[in-house]
């Protein structure tokens, strides 16, 4: 053997081992399992979601929530991924999807009146024309992706309804729905299921308490009751009512900043961060279409701030880089683990230039002594601070004296 027949050859074997590694690369496990027979053929594999490119190993499913079901679940589907391919003789099989109670595999309880367990078609729920569930896609070992509509995971329609089902995103607290793909024949199908958590129910709104003014600032200011719970974050949102089309944050700021709520906006679903690791993250980037410069909605593009976490006892932030003299609608939302927003009441702030005593000491508020600075309507400091204002300028005067005397 030459030489050169040798590096071809030790070539040849590092493109097989690449092509080998990268194949292996293909996440096998998720949230849920393939079990059973289809002609008598045992089938393995795991589900998962699937949004987009990005698969969705971990959190088993708990990504659905009021946006995404007001959006129709745009880009998220199901992903089976077999171990060995699925009736290889060539015998015909069958395909479906339901969604519901995790037995809805069982022959009695998908064609039992008053399950619930709703098979998805073309039909079903309306407008799901583009749905497609091929059989002879599981001859094969490749990943098969099966959207999954938000407004069926919402609201189940019982088996033998004859009267039209409303699909509604009702508000509604945690539930567990399984979707699950039915191989072989209804009697006693193979299943590929995945678990998954529905929340549309947000939490508790928080209270815009004051929007405080500062020199091309505002200091936002919000509570929530004591007995508050299932709030993650909290986001401040704010826009011109002069320009509010416009985000009020830098481009910069957008694509370094990102949000904790999901909405959909347009039919353009726009999700958060699956959790605060930033792993998986599934987010659309603002821009996209024009903002409605009509009804201030909680759109991404328009947030203020980063996250605050819910924990802190602190319910303050400071806004940043605005224009002095001109009016902002300032919102805050608090965010559930599900992405669902609940939005405060609207404030408008208008920074204002300010100069004070301490103006010239201190170039920013946060760096003025306690109890110094504007107060909340950015003008003079109130009587209230004006004793401590005098005596400080008093104290100030003599060191100054004591200094050019020396």
């Amino acid at each position: 053997m030459t030489r050169l027949t040798r590096q071809l050859l030790v070539f040849a074997l590092g493109l097989t081992v690449s092509s080998w590694a990268e194949a292996q690369t293909t996440p096998m496990t998720g949230s849920g399992t393939c079990t059973g027979t289809v002609n008598g053929k045992m089938i393995t594999g795991n589900t998962m979601l699937s949004i987009g490119e990005t698969l969705v190993v971990q959190n088993s499913g708990t990504v659905f929530g009021m946006a995404e079901c007001e959006c129709h679940s745009r880009d998220i589907q199901m992903r089976v991924i077999l171990t060995s391919p699925a009736a290889q003789d060539g015998q015909s099989f069958g395909a479906s999807l339901w969604v519901g109670q995790d037995n809805c595999s069982d022959q009695t309880q998908h064609t039992t009146n008053g399950a619930l367990c709703e098979r998805i078609t073309t039909m079903e729920p309306p407008d799901n024309g583009n749905f497609q569930l091929d059989p002879n896609s599981f001859r094969s070992v490749s990943p098969v992706n099966i959207s999954l509509p938000g407004e069926a995971l919402i609201k189940q329609k019982p088996v033998g309804t004859t009267t039209p089902f409303t699909y509604t995103c009702d508000s509604g607290g945690p539930q567990n729905v399984t979707a699950q793909v039915l191989l072989g024949p209804d009697s006693a199908p193979a299943t590929c299921k995945l678990p998954l958590t529905v929340n549309t129910q947000g939490p508790t709104a928080p209270q815009l308490d004051s929007v405080g003014s500062g020199n091309g600032a505002l200091t936002v200011r919000w509570s929530v009751p004591a007995s508050s719970s299932g709030i993650q974050y909290y986001q401040v949102l704010c826009r011109s009512k002069t320009n509010p089309t416009q985000p009020v944050m830098s481009q910069d700021f957008l694509n370094n900043t990102r949000y904790y709520f999901s909405a959909c906006l347009d039919g353009v679903l726009y999700r958060r961060p699956l959790d605060a690791g930033f792993s998986n993250t599934t987010e659309k980037r603002p821009g996209l279409g024009t903002p409605a410069s009509g009804d201030f909605l909680v759109d991404p593009r328009f947030i203020c701030s980063d996250r605050i976490t819910a924990t802190t006892t602190d319910l303050t932030q400071r806004i940043s880089g605005l224009n002095n003299g001109e009016d902002y609608e300032v919102m805050v939302v608090s965010i559930d683990y599900y992405g669902n927003a609940s939005k405060s009441d609207i404030s408008i702030g208008t920074p204002q230039p300010t100069k004070a005593l301490l103006d010239d000491l201190c170039s920013t508020e946060d760096q003025c002594p306690a109890g110094f600075g504007c107060n909340v309507l950015g003008r003079m400091p109130g009587p209230s601070t004006l004793l401590p204002v005098a005596a400080f300028g008093l104290l100030l005067g003599l060191a100054r004296r004591r200094r050019s005397s020396r």
